[in-house]
């Protein structure tokens, strides 16, 4: 989503990630994380009962997982900006396999001449092509020489 300084970047630029397979440890360890419990997401005869019939995974845990599988260098991104028209068009169930894809829909340079908001749409896909998460990611972008650091776990 954010691989390049915010000159670099264009509007249509698009990015499809790799895979990833949301397992009941997954939620199971988001929900520990984040105190949301809900037997909806935890439960197998609970969530069997309700609309959705099955598990479902948190909302939220969605939204993370896509800003976890798109790129995001360190080098250029210096802070998350803001999240516009968040939609959660259909449930992803344990055992799914999502995807993301984004596309840059705007650069905005700012008037100190060094950073950019770029704002993207973001999106997860199922493993059968069906959309199940998007939103619209603004982020602020350094330009090319903005920040030459070592990057690295800590």
């Amino acid at each position: 989503m954010i691989t390049k300084s915010f000159e670099e970047i264009s509007v249509g630029d698009i990015a499809v990630t790799d895979p990833r397979v949301v397992t009941e440890d997954y939620v199971r360890s988001f929900a520990d994380l984040t105190w949301d419990r809900h037997p909806l997401h935890l439960d197998p005869d609970y969530a069997q009962q309700t609309r959705f019939g099955r598990q479902i995974a948190h909302g939220a845990l969605m939204l993370s997982t896509l800003l976890g599988l798109v790129e995001l260098d360190p080098r250029y991104l210096q802070c998350f900006y803001g999240l516009d028209h968040v939609r959660f068009h259909r449930p992803t169930y344990l055992g799914d396999s999502v995807h993301a894809v984004s596309e840059v829909l705007s650069v905005r340079p700012r008037s100190d001449g060094e950073t950019a908001i770029v704002t993207s749409k973001g999106s997860l896909v199922n493993q059968d092509g069906d959309l199940v998460f998007s939103g619209e990611f603004s982020f602020l972008v350094g330009e090319t020489h903005s920040l030459d650091l070592e990057v690295g776990a800590r």
